[in-house]
């Protein structure tokens, strides 16, 4: 029993509060991750300025045919998810094999597109935090942590690239909600990471009308979750979204699985998609 108590213990420390997630950015400091090696990047000063005033901005375009070849793959995985009745109201469908230069989500995430807006956003200081599929399911009950307001403590600054592979057009479709950088700067800190009702953030921001990203499949968006509030997977029709994303080169938390745990392999396939990086860059932003 005193062991399982410590272990909830720590487990709080570990995810909740604020200053313990911090430290992890100190202890990679102290490993030496270097940043990438400087190079230029092609993403535009419009959005840019938006990304770094707003936190969020209009992604760039996917090829027809990527978007189709990633769905092909990916939307059948997701008919197979199960649903929980507890934890996570989404489940990852990457698998470790996807990490190949012949698979058009592995091909996306390494995109001039994606990496250049990475590049653009962290000056440079930047890696990769994970490669997902997320298939959300409808849920019953309370609320679960994802689908309440929150911000994300994987870095200080954060960028997701969000792809919807179905239509996302009604509330039902369970949309990525938000509410941009300055409105978020209203919430009140806490050193516990905060989870929000509706109702408690309208009223820390005094107003009700927050951001929501509705969109044909295809539809995708850059955000920084770190710096905006949001919460997403609340939908009654299964939802299945790309999310590709970037911390700096020195983040609080870990690489997500399953790139964590093979981005040695990922480094392999990845200098196949990009030959025009140098092995030294592909190397930094994955942590190899």
């Amino acid at each position: 029993m005193a062991s399982t108590a410590l272990k909830d213990t720590a487990s709080f420390l570990r995810w909740r509060l604020v200053p313990v997630r911090k430290l992890g950015k100190v202890k990679n400091q102290l490993t030496g991750h270097a940043a990438p090696p400087p190079r230029e990047s092609n993403f535009d000063d419009e959005r840019l300025e938006q990304l770094n005033t707003l936190g969020y901005c209009p992604a760039s375009p996917v090829d027809p045919d990527q978007l189709a070849a990633i769905r092909d793959i990916y939307m059948p995985r997701g008919d197979e998810v199960v649903p929980t009745d507890a934890g996570h109201p989404f489940e990852n469908v990457v698998r470790p094999e996807d990490f190949n230069a012949e698979n058009p989500l592995f091909q996306l995430a390494f995109s001039e597109g994606i990496l250049g807006a990475a590049q653009a956003y962290f000056d440079g200081k930047f890696s990769f935090a994970s490669i997902q599929v997320a298939r959300s399911f409808p849920t019953s009950g309370a609320l679960r942590e994802s689908q309440k307001w929150h911000r994300d403590y994987g870095d200080a600054k954060s960028l997701h690239f969000i792809m919807y592979l179905n239509d996302v057009t009604t509330d039902e479709h369970g949309p990525f909600v938000f509410v941009d950088k300055q409105v978020s700067k209203k919430v009140k800190r806490s050193p516990i990471i905060r989870r929000l009702t509706d109702d408690r953030i309208a009223a820390e921001i005094g107003s009700d009308e927050f951001e929501t990203f509705y969109g044909k499949s295809g539809s995708a968006i850059l955000v920084d979750p770190a710096t905006c509030y949001h919460f997403g997977s609340r939908c009654k029709i299964p939802r299945t979204a790309v999310f590709i994303t970037f911390n700096t080169h020195v983040p609080y938390t870990e690489m997500m699985n399953p790139l964590g745990s093979h981005r040695a392999q990922a480094a392999i396939e990845a200098r196949k998609v990009r030959p025009d990086l140098s092995g030294d860059y592909i190397d930094s932003i994955l942590q190899v």
